[in-house]
């Protein structure tokens, strides 16, 4: 399992089983995040590392845990939006809502804590102004996103909306330039992380930060306005 996969599959999957089967398969959308929070969870710094093999066969890895070894930004970003995106489906009064709202609290309380004093998140998130480690778009669009959309319905404390803004403000001011033809850029987008593959990704944090670059990656656009969107409201 895959971070990543907890936002590509479950809003989609929520939304489904409510509009066209009553909700049946709400549990079995709970199970997802259940299943992640119990496999990829640090207890050490309350964040999720980027993804679990349950067979431990994976070269990437930990042979006691699954787990592979560090924490992506965007990924964890993937699995914030999942989780307020899903609530908006899940019934006040369905079992599996607190629990729910409880991941996501657990999980923006050690995000914050690594918020840089810049207002962004690092590459790597906990790694901090280490060599070639570098404060990146995307996965800072995605806190912002969730901590602004969560204050919103309720499902965090207000001060939340306080770090989205700050947040925010940076990204406009320090990740968005004009070019000399008045054209808007986003920089510092991650390209694309993953696992495994050809040629090998071994997830080391030497793999994070030597992933191509971009501006006005897609990665990087689509987090900004839905961002831009919750802030405002």
């Amino acid at each position: 399992m895959w971070l990543d996969g907890l936002y590509m599959g479950t809003p989609f999957y929520a939304r489904y089983t409510v509009e066209f089967d009553k909700g049946k398969d709400l549990d079995d959308v709970a199970k997802q995040f259940e299943q992640i929070h119990l496999h990829t969870l640090d207890k050490k710094t309350g964040l999720l590392f980027h993804a679990w093999d349950e067979s431990k066969q994976m070269p990437w890895a930990n042979k006691e845990t699954g787990t592979s070894p560090n924490f992506w930004s965007r990924s964890i970003g993937w699995y914030m939006m999942a989780l307020v995106d899903v609530l908006d489906y899940m019934p006040k009064e369905h079992p599996k809502r607190k629990e729910l709202i409880q991941y996501l609290n657990d999980i923006s309380k050690a995000v914050a804590k690594y918020q840089d004093k810049s207002g962004l998140w690092y590459q790597v998130t906990d790694a901090g102004n280490k060599d070639g480690n570098y404060l990146e778009a995307s996965g800072s669009e995605m806190f912002v996103y969730a901590f602004a959309k969560g204050a919103k319905k309720g499902y965090l404390p207000a001060s939340y909306k306080k770090l989205a803004l700050k947040g925010f403000d940076a990204i406009t001011k320090k990740l968005v330039t004009v070019d000399a033809d008045g054209e808007i850029h986003i920089t510092q987008v991650c390209a694309s992380a993953g696992l495994g593959g050809n040629p090998y990704r071994d997830g080391s944090f030497e793999y994070y930060i030597k992933e191509k670059i971009k501006i006005d990656n897609s990665h990087g656009l689509g987090p900004f306005i839905l961002a831009a969107l919750e802030v405002e409201q």
